[in-house]
């Protein structure tokens, strides 16, 4: 099937209500707990995206409780990231700004990030290599930031990256098998990348720690998002199988598409969380800033 005609198919989508199913999974997004394995105590993560208003809507909209992890775009940059992330700590637990590699003009402008960090308190950041095409500096990948901060005085304590058990448009699969493996000793926990299809990401995570990767795992579930934002989305980060899975698992009312229920992708990853040799530590949130839908969500479960 081609990207026009699996659009047509998602733009006939509507999001049902949430099932009782539904709201016991994600209140459980409040508790979870990360194995034992890894000792670590997981809060609810929600990835935000830097625009207009975004910190009053985050504030308005998401427990204080939370993580938000800031994304980072060529067309904002990596300042406005930390801009974001610096607005919003006073309101949240933990703030992540995502530091894009392609995106640091030089040397002194990571100390420079790093400085202003450390003076806002904030101690965590998510690496990733960034999808600018040329690189504004010496950075050309995640692997290269993080050897850098590796030789700089910082008060970074917690590093994340990102993994792709779907793989990614641009790169290919036994790259990104190195390069997870590569960057591991350098990183505190992973977050996967957007997928439908759980059983594909149990595999991966598996075969993750058969090929000796012992990160954490945040696995990365999508928000409640309109069904043409969803597609474009997906279809710019590379998951259309996983659009193509979600197509076909849809229940149908006679021949019309009603719409997607993620309950059955969170109650299926929901008794993983307590098993010791997947490792994974919780979820990650992609909420495409759809905050007041979520909001809603959070009123019925009392998070």
């Amino acid at each position: 099937m081609d990207s026009k005609t699996l659009a047509i198919s998602i733009q006939s989508l509507t999001f049902q209500p949430l099932t009782s199913k539904m709201k016991e999974v994600m209140a459980m997004m409040d508790r979870q707990l990360s194995v034992a394995q890894f000792g670590e105590m997981s809060e609810p993560r929600f990835e935000l995206i830097p625009t207009d208003r975004i910190v009053e809507r985050a504030t308005a909209a998401l427990p204080p409780h939370a993580t938000l992890t800031i994304t980072c775009s060529p067309k904002k940059g990596v300042d406005a990231t930390i801009e974001t992330a610096i607005a919003l700590a006073p309101h949240f637990a933990r703030v992540v700004p995502h530091i894009a590699a392609r995106m640091i003009r030089s040397g002194g402008h990571l100390d420079a990030m790093l400085e202003e960090l450390q003076a806002n308190d904030l101690d965590e950041i998510f690496v990733i290599g960034g999808d600018q095409r040329q690189p504004l500096g010496p950075y050309h990948h995640g692997f290269d930031l993080l050897q850098s901060l590796a030789t700089r005085e910082h008060e970074i304590c917690r590093i994340g990256i990102p993994a792709y058990p779907e793989g990614h448009p641009d790169i290919g699969s036994d790259i990104l098998a190195k390069d997870v493996l590569a960057k591991a000793p350098y990183a505190h926990y992973a977050v996967t990348q957007m997928c439908f299809d759980p059983d594909q990401v149990l595999a991966w995570v598996r075969s993750q720690r058969e090929a000796g990767l012992q990160l954490p795992f945040y696995l990365g579930i999508p928000g409640p998002v309109k069904p043409d934002k969803l597609i474009r989305i997906a279809t710019r980060i590379g998951v259309t199988d996983s659009i193509r899975f979600l197509r076909k698992n849809l229940k149908l009312t006679g021949k019309m598409l009603r719409g997607y229920d993620a309950s059955d992708l969170l109650s299926t990853y929901a008794p993983h969380l307590n098993e010791s040799d997947n490792g994974i530590a919780g979820f990650h949130m992609y909420t495409f800033n759809e905050l007041d839908t979520l909001k809603k969500i959070f009123g019925r479960i009392a998070i």
